[in-house]
């Protein structure tokens, strides 16, 4: 009697999850492999690319030291380090006096003038704007004055009166260039 199955339902169910675990084992080993074949790729193209860059650099530091060995291309570089180092001092001296000359055009308030564009280019502002009225320019102008400023009469450009709309209103304005010089005795160390 122990041969005889009076419930063969269970027994199909018994074989239907032994057929699914079968096919589970049978996907998940069939994904693994393939994610570790995937892994082995990328690690095999990383590896080459670290390689050929750590040659490259193998091949640059060898040039280097070819290079290092040249005399004549160490006195190169040391006058080329003796200009810098000169270049550097005179940039630092122009760095230096055009700050102190925006502090000191700072304390001149541009009472209805208008500036668009100011330039500090060798030793001297260049400056273009829109004025209000000649009166207003004037005043301006003299006020650079008494802070040491020397406008440059013959290199300014003065244009008549045209309508302009500027932050959202209408008026008539006259364009101006400028060139200001400040003398070495203004300038403050």
């Amino acid at each position: 009697m122990n041969g005889f199955n009076l419930m063969p339902w269970r027994e199909q169910r018994r074989q239907s999850r032994l057929r699914s675990w079968r096919w589970g084992w049978a996907v998940s080993f069939v994904v693994t492999v393939s994610v570790v074949l995937g892994l082995d790729h990328a690690w095999d193209e990383w590896l080459t690319k670290q390689q050929a860059r750590q040659h490259q650099a193998e091949q640059t530091m060898a040039q280097w030291h070819a290079e290092l060995k040249s005399v004549n291309l160490w006195q190169n570089r040391l006058r080329m380090a003796q200009q810098v180092q000169t270049d550097w001092q005179h940039w630092r001296q122009q760095q230096i006096r055009a700050w102190q000359c925006m502090q000191q055009w700072l304390s001149v308030p541009p009472r209805g003038i208008q500036i668009e564009r100011l330039v500090w280019r060798d030793q001297q502002w260049q400056v273009s704007g829109w004025a209000l009225s000649p009166g207003h320019w004037q005043n301006w102008q003299t006020a650079l004055a008494v802070a040491g400023f020397s406008p440059q009469t013959e290199q300014s450009q003065w244009a008549e009166a045209q309508w302009r709309l500027a932050d959202g209103l209408a008026a008539k304005q006259h364009l101006f260039q400028l060139t200001l010089t400040l003398p070495a005795s203004a300038v403050k160390p």
